[in-house]
């Protein structure tokens, strides 16, 4: 072969060879968020936050999640996700995978509220002794470990019924499908605003941190750090404040997996 045929094909060859590299430093990391809502109204929500972080950074992150609860819970036991937006995390099976807490979502406390629509006669915990009551899925923390504690512990037997998310319990209970649902409080009043609708609170729990971003332990400190501050700048940034509202968020506060110790021993122990 010619000598500078040969040149000219090595040369491509590292020009290609630097474009490959240039594309997977750039490729994206997948962010998982929990299947709270419909996957339409998790984008609406959660692409305008990941395209922030993405200007602060220079991170790109990209939405991902699974059909079901089961299926998301299922990619982030895989490993399948570099951040991710949850709490099933401190379900003892997937501690071997090592993710750790970096942010999590500003604001009060998450409680589990017990609701009933507005004429039902049903009005305490104990009413609910051999009746329906709607949780999002058997995985989910206040809207099923915590209620599930809090029925054992006082004796009551429900009909679980599980719904998929926390808007399909509350559709259960909204169309009288069943007797109660259980929810995080704070899903509760969005989903009022939301539809238009009033249920009736006949107990709710005690307080636990929000949801947590979460990252795998193969992401770099470096990016991590990013995306961290990233998330955290959107409370204190003026230029935010229209998109955090639209996504009914008070923005990201600091946290670390310290901050998760009740989550966890509330799912050891429901045997999770």
């Amino acid at each position: 072969m010619h000598h500078g045929i040969r040149l000219f094909l090595a040369a491509a060859a590292f020009v290609l060879g630097m474009n490959g590299a240039c594309q997977s430093v750039a490729a994206p990391l997948s962010f998982g968020v929990l299947n709270q809502q419909s996957a339409q109204l998790t984008a609406e929500r959660w692409n305008p936050l990941l395209k922030y972080v993405e200007e602060k950074s220079g991170v790109t992150l990209q939405l991902k999640m699974g059909p079901t609860v089961l299926e998301t819970d299922a990619m982030m036991g895989r490993g399948e996700f570099d951040f991710m937006f949850t709490n099933h995390n401190f379900q003892r099976e997937y501690d071997k995978v090592g993710y750790r807490v970096i942010a999590r979502w500003a604001g009060d406390p998450i409680r589990c509220a017990f609701v009933v629509t507005e004429d039902s006669t049903i009005s305490k915990l104990e009413d609910l002794n051999g009746k329906s009551v709607a949780y999002p899925s058997a995985d989910a923390f206040v809207a099923y470990a915590v209620p599930t504690v809090t029925l054992n512990r006082k004796g009551i037997k429900e009909v679980e019924v599980f719904a998929g998310n926390q808007d399909g319990a509350l559709a259960q209970l909204k169309f009288k499908r069943v007797d109660a649902a259980a929810v995080n409080s704070r899903f509760l009043k969005q989903y009022s605003e939301r539809n238009s609708v009033r249920f009736k609170v006949i107990h709710e729990s005690d307080g636990y941190p929000d949801l947590a971003i979460i990252a795998h332990p193969r992401i770099s400190a470096e990016i991590v750090e990013k995306v961290r501050q990233a998330f955290l700048a959107m409370k204190h940034d003026p230029s935010a404040a229209e998109m955090l509202a639209k996504a009914n968020s008070k923005g990201f506060d600091p946290a670390t997996n310290r901050d998760y110790e009740g989550v966890r021993s509330i799912y050891h122990a429901v045997g999770q």
